[in-house]
């Protein structure tokens, strides 16, 4: 057998190339004390549960995002399509408090709670904060998904991934898209047998 040589990383992932962990970029938004929103690129976020419903997501402790949910217990997750990447990557340097609006998006109200979906996006997903563990600077949200509405374009496609266009942070500026899915001959979320 001809072995492959493997070598050792750093394990600070700002290091690694290519990344073998991507993550999808969504905009969180959140409410700051004084109610007005805010919004946040994040791209450390996966589903954990299906019943309930719950999904993970990690941020630093000092951002406003956690600061927001720590205080108000909700978040909404939009998921932007590739069309929004410009956009994303200069709003993270938008001073703080940073109002969906400071970024030309548009807030449009949530069905379920107070933080506004972004119009712009293709899919939403109303959170509500089941608990959250803490890593040094770092913390882990487990939001309860309590609404989740999308684009009726995607929903109708053939393949609606590629309609939709996600986005996934891949390492420093470097960023990757589905354009395309792609369908096994077998469920492989079907219950065992």
């Amino acid at each position: 057998m001809n072995m492959k040589e493997k070598i050792n990383l750093d394990l600070d992932k700002r290091t690694w190339h290519p990344s073998p962990l991507a993550g999808q970029i969504v905009l969180v938004t959140t409410l700051n004390p004084d109610g007005i929103s805010n919004i946040a690129p994040k791209s450390w976020i996966s589903m954990m549960a299906f019943e309930p419903p719950v999904l993970a997501m990690g941020c630093n402790f000092r951002h406003w995002t956690a600061r927001n949910i720590l205080t108000n217990g909700e978040f909404v997750v939009n998921v932007p399509g590739v069309e929004l990447i410009d956009t994303i990557w200069q709003s993270h340097r938008l001073p703080h408090p940073r109002p969906v609006e400071a970024t030309g998006l548009t807030p449009i109200p949530a069905m379920k709670v107070k933080p506004p979906h972004v119009y712009e996006c293709k899919a939403h997903l109303e959170c509500v904060l089941d608990q959250h563990i803490v890593y040094g600077d770092e913390v882990i949200w487990l939001g309860r998904i309590a609404a989740f509405s999308m684009d009726k374009s995607a929903g109708a496609c053939a393949d609606a991934y590629a309609e939709m266009r996600m986005v996934f942070f891949l390492e420093a500026t470097i960023y990757g898209v589905i354009e395309q899915a792609r369908h096994l001959e077998v469920n492989p979320l079907s219950p065992e047998k």
